[in-house]
C-alpha cells in the first residue's frame, strides 16, 4: 500500500514538471501538453488499479458462492491424545476397574506436575503437604496406596470428576 501511494505521487510529481517544462519551453502549445498530461495521469490510474486487481485472487471471487462453500477445508480431525483422553474420561466414569487403571494414572500425574510446579510439593515423598492442597476426595483418588474398589462397581461420577479438574486447574 505505502509503495503504491509513492508510486503514484513520484508519476504525477515527474509528468506535472515535464509538463512545467514543456509549457515554459512552448507556451503556443499548451492545450497539448496538458491533454497529454491528462491522458498520462488517466493511464497511471488505471495501471495501478489493475495492479490492486493482481493481488486478489480472482479465481475465488469468480466462483459461486456454493462452489467456495463446496470448497471450504475439512475440519481438521481431533488430536490424536485428546482423543485418548475423552476414551479415558468416558471409561473411567463407567467403572471402578478403568477409573482406577487407566483415569487416575493420568489424574495422578496431572496432580504431581500440579504440585510440584507451583508449591514444591512431591506428591509421593509429601504426601502430608500434597493432601491438604488436593484435598480429602481428589487425595483418596489419586494417593499412591489407593486399592481397586470392586472391579465392575461404577466410576466417578462426571461431575465428581469436573470438580476435581478445577481442583487441579487452581493449584
Amino acid at each position: 500500500m505505502k509503495g503504491t501511494v509513492i508510486r503514484i505521487a513520484a508519476t504525477v510529481l515527474l509528468a506535472t514538471a515535464i509538463l512545467s517544462a514543456l509549457v515554459l519551453v512552448v507556451p503556443s502549445r499548451r492545450t497539448l501538453f496538458i491533454g497529454i498530461y491528462v491522458l498520462v495521469l488517466a493511464v497511471a490510474a488505471i495501471g495501478t488499479l489493475v495492479g490492486s486487481f493482481r493481488s486478489l485472487q480472482p479465481e475465488i471471487w469468480m466462483r459461486s458462492p456454493s462452489e467456495r462453500e463446496a470448497e471450504k477445508p475439512e475440519r481438521p480431525p481431533p488430536l490424536a491424545e485428546l482423543e485418548r483422553i475423552d476414551r479415558l474420561v468416558v471409561l473411567g466414569t463407567a467403572n471402578e476397574f478403568d477409573l482406577h487403571y487407566r483415569l487416575r494414572p493420568l489424574l495422578r500425574q496431572l496432580a504431581a506436575d500440579r504440585l510440584f510446579a507451583r508449591h514444591g510439593v512431591d506428591l509421593d515423598r509429601s504426601p502430608e503437604r500434597a493432601r491438604p492442597l488436593l484435598g480429602d476426595e481428589l487425595w483418596a483418588l489419586v494417593r499412591a496406596d489407593r486399592t481397586v474398589g470392586r472391579r465392575t462397581g461404577p466410576g466417578v461420577p462426571s461431575a465428581e470428576l469436573a470438580d476435581y479438574v478445577d481442583r487441579l486447574e487452581r493449584l
